[in-house]
Parts: C-alpha cells; structure tokens; sequence
C-alpha cells in the first residue's frame, strides 16, 4: 500500500502510466488522475446537492410527492442519451475538454435552482442538471449555516449557489492545468496527425492532375473527366473517418458481454443514483428525524465511495494476480461482488426495525454496490480497447437507466422502503449470475474450473 506513495511513476511503451503515486500532482500522469477525482466528485456535488434539501423544498414550493419523484426520475433520466454522446466526444476532442464544458453547464443550472417556483421547474432544472451526475453531508450543513442570518426561503436558494461556484472552479482547473493524455492536448494531438496523413495525398492530387492536363491531346475528355472524379472521390474519402460512431456502436453491442456489464452497473451505480435520491428521506420519514440529522445519516452511503470504489478495483487486481490467468480473476470478482450487494440489500430490508441496525445494514450493502462500480470498470477497458470511449459511454448509460427504473421501483413502492429494498435485492441477485455468461478476451468465469492454473 505504501509503495502508491512511494514508488516512482512507471510507463508503458504508449508513456501511459502503470501505477500511481498519490503524494504527487505532477504531468501529465498524476495530474490528470487526481484532476479527474476531483471533478467526479465536484459533478456529483452538483447532481446531488438537491435531494438531501428535499423536505424544505417540499414545504416552501409546495410539492406533491408525485412530482418529487419526477424530479428524481429526471435528474437520472437525462443522463443516459447524455452518456451515450459524451463517450464519442471524449475520443474527439479530448477528456478535459468536455469535462469541463459539463461542469460550466451545471453551475450555470445548479444556480438557477434558486429562480424556482413550483415543481415543474424543479423537474426542468433537474433535468439539465442531471447531465452532471457528495453532498448529502455538505448541503444540509449549508442550508443550516445560511438559515442562521436569513429566511429559510433565502437559505436554500443562496445554499445551491456554492456547488454552481465550486463546479466553475474545477472546471477551470481541469482546462488550464489538466492534460488529455501523456502527449498532452488530445484534439491537438489528432489534429495534427489528421493534418500529417492528408498534406502527402493532396500533392499527390494536384501532381496527378497536372499530369493529365499535359495529356490532354492524347487522352480523350471522358477519360480525363473520369481520372479527375475518381481521384477527387479517392481524397474525399481518405480524408472520412473509417469508422462512425453508429458503426462503432454496432460493433460494440454485438458483444454480450458489453450488454452484461450495462446490466451490472445498472444495478450498481444506477441503483446508487436511486438511493441518493431516497436514502435521506428514508431516515427522515421512518425515524422521524429533522433534515439536518437525516441528511448527515445519509451521507453515509455516498461517503463510502471514497473507500468502496477503489475496494472493488484492488480488490479485482489483486484477485485477478492471485489466480494469475489471463482476466479470470476480474470476472470472478464482479460476480462476488454484484452476488453479495444482492445479499446484504436483502438484508438491509430487514434491518430497518432499529436506527443501529439500519445504519450497519446501509453501510454493508452500500460498501458493495459502490465496489461493484470498480469490479465493472477493472474488467471494461479489457472487452474492447478500441472503442473503449464508447463503451464507457455504453456503461455508463446502462447505470442511468438502471437509475430511472429503480427509481420508478422507489416512487412504486411510495414510502414501504423495506418492500422495494427487497425486491431490487432479488433483482440484483439474479443479474449477478449474469457474470456466468460474460466472455473477456475469450476467457470465461467456468473455465477457472475446467483449465489448470498456471
């Protein structure tokens, strides 16, 4: 564990980095890791910075509890045509780039929260905010710093304008200080060879077509018409990109494994997403507790992802080395991981007679739905490097749709949270065995038993 403090930063042969260095924020490597946390964490301050204000909402603009879970389904739903347009034009112009022209976004429609009046605009400014996709302990605490000088009318509106704040500033440092890859700016990088591979078949046009006007006399107008169009048609189509995001997409989604992994991290982070939305006022309503304490309680479950993401992933790199054969050792861990989140949600259904209780239980299965999250990703970038932007994007879109339904499941089951916990628990289950079925780089989780280890 020590040696992500300690050891120096190693390349492969494409200068990207092969382990990191945690104490340091040099570039490009470390840099852009740490610039990309930090904005993760900054895009979901923004996304989340109203569910936990939710009870004072309810009150000064007078929702119904129809049009809260609307608010909800919406905050996830636009995410998920979002994603799949985001991935592309991360390979386009550069990770940093779109980063931060999200973050810009969202602080200018996290701002004008405070403009709302009633609950079809709060499910308008929802939804541009859901693009963004921790602040169940920080926007209580805001709003109860802000309502000890003004209204509670003012407070909250004034509480929303710190995320809006906080979102220019990340997205200003991911511009200025961050770097798209060990080269540096990636469009540049892409420009520049664009401009490379064309300059050399563009003489070869003018110099051809010099030729066939010297020929003129000799050859015959059809002739010399048709050596011009066919080189014309030869330049246009070198200078087209050999593959288009719909053909992309159609090769990306032939593999069942890709449409596996969707399936998982709709019940991983899609199921995150639902519970962000409904977890503070789980406590608020079954235990009677005030917005404040609520809120801070449920902070608990988004907190853990600073130790549970990263758990799943270790935990994925470690297993897979321990096995040491091929990526067996990933796929095995998704499927523990996805099995025991199904589990302890279950359990969790159960655990609700007591605060104690209630909280460990919360504690246990968020633990193993944010791990899940780093078990999907450990095996994703090895189904498809290629296109590995667009299958990101494809991931990630299957988390925001497994968001909309679980929090169709959440605004179904009204405030029976015990009943809902249960049955996405059943669901959970029964996708985890999904993992049977997913083939990475030709390798499949039965195979561990049927070949030797080596």
């Amino acid at each position: 564990m020590l040696s992500a403090f300690t050891k120096p930063i190693e390349l492969d042969e494409e200068d990207r980095a092969i382990n990191i260095k945690l104490n340091s924020f040099g570039k490009p490597h470390m840099r852009a890791f740490h610039l990309s946390w930090i904005s993760f964490l900054t895009a979901f301050t923004a996304w989340f910075a109203i569910p936990p204000l939710i009870p004072t909402l309810k009150k000064e603009l007078k929702l119904t509890d129809d049009e809260i879970g609307n608010s909800n389904l919406t905050s996830v739903g636009a995410t998920i045509g979002a994603r799949l347009v985001v991935g592309p034009l991360c390979d386009r112009y550069g990770p940093k780039r779109v980063m931060a022209v999200l973050l810009f976004m969202g602080a200018i429609t996290i701002g004008l929260t405070g403009f709302v009046s009633n609950g079809t605009g709060l499910i308008a400014i929802r939804f541009f905010i859901g693009i963004l996709g921790l602040t169940y302990l920080v926007m209580p605490l805001l709003f109860n710093g802000f309502a000890m000088v003004a209204p509670v009318g003012i407070a909250w509106r004034v509480a929303l304008v710190v995320p809006a704040l906080l979102c220019i500033f990340v997205g200003l440092l991911d511009y200025y200080l961050g770097d798209d890859c060990p080269e540096g700016d990636w469009f540049q990088k892409k420009k520049a060879e664009l401009e490379k591979m064309e300059a050399p078949i563009v003489d070869e046009k003018i110099d051809i077509e010099r030729d066939l006007e010297r020929t003129d006399g000799k050859l015959g107008g059809e002739v010399k018409l048709a050596s011009k169009q066919e080189i014309s048609k030869h330049v246009g189509d070198s200078s087209k990109k050999s593959n288009t995001i719909i053909s992309a997409l159609s090769v990306v989604l032939k593999d069942h494994t890709v449409i596996v992994l969707m399936l998982q991290y709709a019940c991983s982070f899609g199921l995150e997403l639902a519970v962000d939305n409904v977890i503070g006022n789980f406590f608020y309503v079954r235990f009677g507790m005030d917005q404040t304490t609520s809120g801070m309680l449920g902070s608990i479950f988004g907190l853990l992802n600073i130790v549970s993401r990263p758990s799943g992933g270790f935990f994925a790199d470690r297993l897979n080395k321990v096995i040491g054969q091929g990526v067996q050792g990933r796929i095995l861990a998704q499927q523990l991981m996805t099995l025991f989140e199904g589990v302890f949600l279950i359990a969790f259904s159960y655990s609700t007679g007591s605060l104690a209780s209630a909280i460990a239980a919360m504690i246990l299965f968020s633990f193993f739905v944010q791990a899940t999250c780093g078990t999907t990703f450990s095996m994703a970038p090895f189904v498809n490097r290629e296109h590995f932007g667009l299958l990101a994007g494809l991931i990630g879109a299957g988390g925001n749709l497994g968001g909309v339904i679980f929090n169709f499941v959440f605004k179904a089951y009204g405030v029976n949270y015990e009943a809902a916990f249960k049955t996405i628990g059943v669901v959970v289950v029964c996708v985890s065995l999904l993992t049977l079925v997913a083939r990475v780089q030709g390798e499949m989780l039965w195979m561990l038993v049927v070949k030797p280890r080596k």
